[in-house]
């Protein structure tokens, strides 16, 4: 299965990059949004980049919402752009993706957490440390299983992909209290956004010191930043 995924477009500000990358990338099983697709909430910049994409990709496209499309508007998005352009986005779910050949893949699908809200979450939202600290229940209970398993969010589950960010900022960035949630249901693949200093790729597995660290075929589990400006292009798995 011959999966695409990428994230943090940012509409209009790396869509002629994204453009010309879609002319090379070929056929594909199914392409994968990981959030920030858009701008401030700017769905017709949104529009434009789902344009480059389905002018190029007929596979279908599952997304996950990015913190630059706002919840308040994410009806708005599925009416606007999951029936007329075909995306299917997740949000706190789990679907069943069986590509033409017959291989299936279950993609677990969210915005994510933070360990911390930002202040700007904290002043006007102060919701959403709850609602971050449920839904990292809810994702450990969606990736139960040892089926293949692929989880898409858009804020990292992880700080090993963070690269050059500032460690103060990291809890603001992503959700360090996922990993556990990670390396116990060792999904076949993670893949998300959001950190734009970020490195491509990190393994995460049992902390040295853990008994599990020792035993023979404790899990390593894959974790990809598909944030366009660490990637610079279209990530590509063959799963």
């Amino acid at each position: 299965m011959r999966v695409a995924a990428v994230g943090d477009v940012h509409g209009r500000e790396h869509l002629e990059s994204f453009r010309r990358d879609l002319e090379g990338l070929g056929p594909v099983d199914l392409f994968l949004l990981a959030g920030d697709t858009t701008d401030h909430n700017d769905s017709d910049a949104f529009a434009a980049v789902i344009r480059a994409l389905r002018e190029r990709v007929e596979a279908p496209v599952w997304a996950v919402f990015g913190n630059n499309e706002y919840a308040d508007d994410h009806d708005t998005y599925r009416e606007r752009f999951a029936g007329p352009h075909g995306l299917r986005f997740l949000a706190d779910e789990e679907a069943v993706f069986e590509s033409d050949s017959g291989d299936r893949l279950r993609i677990v699908g969210s915005l994510g957490s933070l360990d911390r809200p930002t202040w700007w979450q904290r002043r006007n939202a102060p919701h959403l440390a709850g609602e971050y600290s449920r839904r990292i229940a809810t994702i450990d209970r969606l990736l139960a299983g040892d089926d293949r398993r692929l989880l898409l969010t858009h804020y990292p589950p992880t700080y090993a992909t963070m690269g050059g960010e500032k460690p103060e900022w990291r809890p603001e960035l992503g959700c360090r209290a996922f990993e556990s949630v990670l390396v116990r249901r060792s999904p076949t693949l993670v893949v998300h956004g959001h950190i734009h200093k970020g490195i491509p790729y990190a393994e995460l597995s049992a902390r040295q010191g853990n008994l599990d660290a020792f035993l023979e075929g404790a899990p390593r589990v894959p974790v990809h930043n598909v944030a366009y400006p660490v990637r610079r292009a279209i990530s590509i798995f063959n799963i």
